[in-house]
């Protein structure tokens, strides 16, 4: 269904001449483009229809990690190993992003090279990158890289970040998100009560996805955090208004893992 923008531009008569006509077909298209985000943006639902946060800050994906300058490093490695899930055969390798230390594991089968995994992981705000290290305590896989997870694209927990051969940044973003709250959790067992509590007060919703569960609902919305924070501080402060309960209780979730205590 055509937007209100786009059924107006579409009614211009074109100009006669070849030379009008190329002119005006390509205003057209980057004008109906640019009003159409405009509409998606800025226009509020209709009467009704449910807002969610992942859709109102969706644009924003596309340039997700480009900012982060960071270049992962590979310390060792590979070695092989018998990975925890299946004990399917792979290789591991010890790495460093930002002076956090962890590894990654690729099952044989997919011929994944490990530099392809680190640029991945490049792209993830500083304060999610505990979350790998967390999954590479004592003889855990780290991030572990599977061709298939029964259908998932990812699992993550304290225990494990096991992701498909594909699986992108944005992915790595929501499941760092439950290994991070797993981990808060330790320190403050009541952290998923009181998220509850925060999203009936925020009263507007992350995603569909993260309706269906309270753990679903911080993983979602650990995702779109950081989206926001890679964008910029304006960006940050708009999700912050949106969602204020949410927002101040995540900040104390990535303080809580970041703390240099919290490492041992």
């Amino acid at each position: 269904m055509l937007s209100p923008f786009e059924k107006r531009v579409n009614t211009q008569k074109p100009f006669t001449t070849p030379m009008t006509k190329a002119i005006t077909a390509t205003f057209l298209r980057t004008a109906s483009a640019l009003l159409l985000f405009a509409f998606l943006q800025a226009a509020p639902a209709a009467e009704g229809e449910k807002v969610y946060l992942e859709r109102h800050f969706g644009a924003l994906r596309a340039g997700f990690g480009t900012n982060n300058n960071e270049k992962a490093r590979i310390l060792s490695g590979p070695v092989a190993v018998k990975m925890l899930r299946g004990q399917s055969p792979g290789q591991t390798w010890q790495a460093s992003l930002g002076g956090v230390p962890f590894k990654i594991t690729t099952e044989d089968k997919i011929h994944l090279d490990a530099t392809n995994c680190l640029r991945r992981l490049e792209q993830i705000p500083p304060g999610y990158r505990r979350a790998f290290q967390i999954v590479s305590e004592g003889k855990k896989d780290g991030v572990a890289f599977y061709q298939d997870l029964d259908g998932a694209a990812a699992h993550g927990s304290q225990d494990y970040l096991n992701l498909v051969r594909d699986a992108d940044a944005l992915v790595i973003a929501h499941e760092a998100g439950h290994i991070l709250e797993q981990r808060a959790t330790r320190s403050n067992p009541k952290t998923l009560d009181q998220w509850k509590t925060a999203v009936t007060e925020d009263k507007v919703s992350v995603s569909a996805y993260g309706d269906g569960a309270t753990h679903e609902d911080l993983a979602e919305f650990a995702y779109v955090y950081a989206i926001c924070l890679d964008a910029g501080k304006a960006r940050l402060a708009e999700l912050q208004k949106l969602s204020p309960q949410r927002f101040q209780l995540w900040e104390k979730v990535l303080e809580v893992n970041n703390r240099r205590q919290a490492w041992d």
